[in-house]
């Protein structure tokens, strides 16, 4: 099974949070995590099976967004300023058609503004991560790469779907860099 969450903490710790979610998981399920400023634009559900089909050996998939702060997950960086969200599903579709299934792997920690993980691969990574997190005092920032960073120093392959693209909104409204609202 596929799990969809958008976690959110009022107590503000995005690990806990995640880690709540995971735990209502069987060992061979997975879990699609998404920021909240995420949104899917085709058909998502049938394309993430197929991929954790063909590639189930797969420590974490992640996808292209028009906005993120790391080039390897961005579609192309002309994208990060176009607002309109029809345009966007145009470019979801045809990047779809173009790069179905295909993968890219990524040997560097990743942001989340999507990150789909099993539970067994959460399993083993869950207390690594949270021993950083709390000896570095990160309880919002930085939980992306952590896991990300674990996942490949576990020897596990990271790897972007390229026939998946969301539309990220990530401050459009403000300096992409302001993470007031975080910290």
């Amino acid at each position: 099974m596929i799990y969809y969450f958008t976690p959110y903490s009022t107590i503000r710790d995005y690990f806990t949070v995640i880690d709540m979610h995971m735990r209502l998981l069987k060992e061979n399920d997975w879990a699609c995590i998404r920021d909240g400023d995420t949104m899917f634009l085709n058909n998502y559900g049938s394309i993430i099976r197929e991929y954790i089909n063909k590639y189930p050996d797969t420590g974490l998939f992640t996808c292209y967004a028009n906005r993120c702060h790391y080039a390897c997950q961005r579609y192309r960086n002309s994208l990060m300023h176009i607002q309109d969200v029809v345009y966007h599903k145009k470019v979801a579709d045809r990047i779809y058609n173009q790069h179905k299934l295909e993968v890219i792997e990524i040997n560097r920690k990743v942001a989340g503004h999507l990150l789909l993980i099993r539970k067994s691969t959460w399993v083993s990574i869950r207390g690594e991560v949270k021993l950083i997190l709390d000896k570095k005092g990160k309880k919002i920032l930085g939980v992306d790469s952590e896991i990300s960073r674990a996942v490949l120093r576990r020897g596990m392959k990271i790897r972007l779907m390229r026939g998946l693209y969301i539309f990220h909104f990530l401050r459009f409204d403000r300096k992409m860099t302001d993470n007031s609202h975080l910290v």
